[in-house]
């Protein structure tokens, strides 16, 4: 298994050669074949070989010099300035705020200045691009041209991989200039070429997909990318390699393979995101090199009232108070349980991770194995994945209460914080943090949650030798945690009857007890309800996955379920999936935001494709795949450590206070998205905020909680379920040293 992460942005790579087999490292940037040759440099966006874009950065609030003045640039063509240049127009946002935030730390912009030459670059010349007075820093960027070398940034492929077998394989040319509006540049022929051998494996003809101001995408009739997108589809090409794709006067793309095991190094990546977060327990240097000690804060918190009221901030901290003065506060001791993205409380959304890992789990059983992602479990002949769903249940198994009631989780007086850093509570982490916990109150939500997904995890885990205690220890609790929500939580409208349905399943599946089916049966609204399939895909999956000899199960309702999210999830795709510039699923009426352009709704696609056996569901989950790595308007994978270009700060507080250059890999941030922030009120973008297309809506800033956030239920789980679902059978154990991070 490769396990490839790339660090930072990239500088000029020329004439690197290694071999294919050679896995990428922290740090490091190869090649992926004997012929691949890469010219790139981070001042310098090339777009074709008459158009450039000159990249300045400046700390301050505003971007110094004159930006559409073309006497700022100068071009040199083999030694003799080039006249007659013309500025198309500039975009400009803020590009970081340091790695180990302080208050009032000075900011740096990003200025990106698109100029066209007079002519086109010629194969072979060498080109000298200079610029003056415009940030702290000119451009001083020396390159020879060749479409077959020079890196474009218009051209937008998966950077990790392509699945042989799929019938949808799209790489793209387009790009937004900011002022400038869209690149402006017919695509005719695009080729594939081989790495290794340097010879053109697959050619193609281009075909454009979306013209710029088309307000077609979407059911909101929008424009996602502000683009003219020309799609190449190179699905013809079956062979695996290592390949490039070449656009005549544009130049070539990042490298990427096409095999059946390119998405072990995302799943790889990803499900270790989720280790990262466990809580209650050390991180070790076997293990991973981001280090910490024990969350202290967390293995040790107050208790509160089963059935107390619901808590928020001020009444937690009025009952720590309350409590401690009457001398009547008691505490547990617990393990287990996730940290919830920038904050570290464990949440009830959690608990369905579990029941998800197992559903990814009994997708593709022979993709999983024991000692695959090396964690502490790793070697306990269990697979890791139900080795990490384990983990995450431990934290509301141990604090079930007797009459069977599940802890909603834990929750502090407040956001992380430290009394070091009483003004900048960014630089609180495990280690530091002040902030005290309760274990909150049983709930209907945690009830059914923990009765789904522990009947369903120890279903499977009963089929180990070395997991049969574990599973039946699970499967006992998941009945108490049912009978208890039953009777303290009645359903009261159709949302109730939908977690108590997913729970009965589960239930009825793994003990074949006829009353879960009878409890079902009894839900006063769900069968006669009309539902909308489309939000509820997971509620039609998990009944399409029951044997049909359960004792009482009613078909007619299981087959309901499955025709009609068919059919709903079926009109989305016709009526915009398919019509869209870049390909890839979201529910139509979500707006860009919070991983909608990313993994956060494409996940469903596995499911889809599970339940109706429709090849064209894996098509979609697989140009999914390709659109969240790489193949998108910004050309960058949206998560952390992977690919050529990717998020470089995630709104991580470890990450953003440890030594380490590079931050934690594997998180899958919310991405772009619609909107104003405090970041762009002080820092405001040119273009304004509003028009600025919304896929290219995205600051990689590490204190920008709406877009560089990430959550362990709402991206990284749906990353792994989508790689999970397609990565490779039979993998290896991995039992080579863990790289070392820049």
């Amino acid at each position: 298994m490769l396990l490839r992460t790339i660090i930072g942005t990239l500088t000029l790579v020329a004439g690197v050669f290694a071999d294919a087999a050679q896995p990428y490292g922290f740090g490091q940037v190869v090649t992926l074949g004997k012929r691949d040759q890469l010219v790139h440099h981070e001042s310098l966006r090339v777009l074709t070989a008459e158009v450039v874009g000159f990249v300045h950065f400046q700390q301050g609030r505003k971007m110094t010099g004159s930006m559409d003045d073309p006497s700022s640039f100068t071009i040199l063509e083999d030694g003799k300035p080039m006249t007659g240049l013309k500025v198309l127009g500039r975009f400009v946002k803020l590009h970081h705020m340091g790695h180990v935030p302080e208050p009032y730390l000075p900011a740096t912009l990003i200025g990106t200045v698109y100029v066209k030459l007079p002519k086109p670059m010629s194969e072979g010349k060498t080109y000298v691009f200079r610029s003056r007075s415009i940030g702290s820093k000119g451009v001083e960027v020396s390159l020879k041209w060749s479409d077959k070398t020079v890196l474009s940034d218009a051209i937008k492929v998966n950077q990790i991989g392509y699945l042989p077998d799929s019938r949808i394989r799209l790489a793209y040319v387009g790009k937004w200039m900011g002022t400038g509006g869209a690149l402006d540049h017919k695509v005719d022929e695009f080729s594939v070429v081989d790495l290794e051998s340097g010879e053109i494996a697959y050619r193609g003809k281009a075909r454009l997909r979306h013209r710029a101001g088309q307000k077609t995408e979407g059911a909101y009739k929008q424009d996602f990318s502000g683009e003219n997108v020309y799609g190449l589809d190179f699905a013809g090409l079956k062979k695996p390699g290592a390949y490039c794709i070449q656009v005549p006067g544009v130049g070539r793309s990042y490298s990427f393979r096409i095999g059946k095991d390119v998405l072990a190094e995302p799943l790889f990546t990803s499900i270790r995101a989720l280790y990262h977060a466990r809580c209650g327990i050390a991180l070790e240097k076997r293990h991973t090199p981001w280090t910490r000690n024990v969350c202290k804060q967390h293995v040790k918190i107050a208790t509160y009232p089963e059935y107390g009221k619901p808590l928020d901030f001020k009444s937690i901290a009025a009952y720590l108070k309350k409590s401690k003065a009457e001398g009547t506060l008691e505490y547990r001791t617990v393990r287990g349980g996730y940290h919830d993205a920038a904050d570290y409380d464990r949440r009830p959304m959690h608990i369905p991770i579990a029941n998800n890992l197992c559903r990814v789990y009994e997708m593709n059983p022979k993709a999983f194995i024991d000692q695959q992602f090396v964690i502490p479990e790793s070697g306990n002949g269990i697979p890791d994945m139900l080795d990490e769903a384990w983990f995450l249940l431990l934290y509301y198994l141990e604090t079930q209460w007797p009459d069977g009631g599940i802890s909603a989780g834990s929750e502090g007086t407040g956001h992380p914080f430290t009394h070091e850093h009483p003004k900048n509570a960014w630089r609180s982490t495990t280690d530091n943090e002040s902030v005290e916990y309760v274990m909150l109150p049983v709930s209907s939500e945690s009830c059914f949650s923990f009765a789904m997904s522990a009947a369903h995890l120890g279903r499977l885990l009963e089929g180990f030798p070395q997991g049969e205690t574990k599973g039946k220890k699970l499967v006992e609790a998941a009945k108490k945690a049912f009978a208890c929500g039953m009777q303290k939580f009645p359903p009261k409208n159709l949302g109730d009857e939908f977690r108590i349905a997913q729970a009965a399943a589960e239930l009825l599946h793994s003990t074949r007890d006829a009353r879960y089916a009878k409890a079902i049966d009894a839900l006063p609204t769900l069968k006669s309800a009309k539902i909308d399939y489309l939000n509820n895909i997971g509620l039609a999956y998990t009944f399409s996955t029951l044997p049909h000899d359960l004792p009482g199960l009613d078909k007619i309702f299981q087959e309901k379920l499955r025709k009609g999210c068919i059919g709903s999830v079926g009109w989305a795709v016709n009526s915009f999936t398919l019509k869209k510039g870049y390909l890839h699923f979201k529910h139509p009426w979500a707006p860009i935001g919070t991983g909608t352009a990313s993994v956060t709704q494409a996940w469903w696609m596995a499911l889809m494709w599970k339940m109706s056996g429709d090849p064209l569901y894996r098509d979609l989950l697989c140009a999914s795949v390709d659109f969240a790595l790489g193949a998108n308007p910004m050309g960058q994978v949206q998560c952390s450590g992977l690919g050529q270009r990717h998020v470089l700060h995630p709104e991580y507080l470890e990450s953003m206070n440890d030594q380490l250059e590079e931050y934690l890999p594997g998180l899958w941030v919310y991405g772009p998205g619609n909107g104003k922030s405090w970041i762009t009120n002080i820092y405001p973008p040119t273009p304004a905020v509003d028009k600025i297309p919304s896929l290219y809506s995205f600051y990689d800033i590490d204190q920008w909680p709406g877009q560089t956030e990430f959550t362990v239920s709402e991206t990284i789980l749906p990353a792994v379920v989508m790689f999970g679902a397609l990565a490779p059978e039979n993998p290896s154990p991995y039992l080579k040293p863990l790289p070392k991070p820049k």
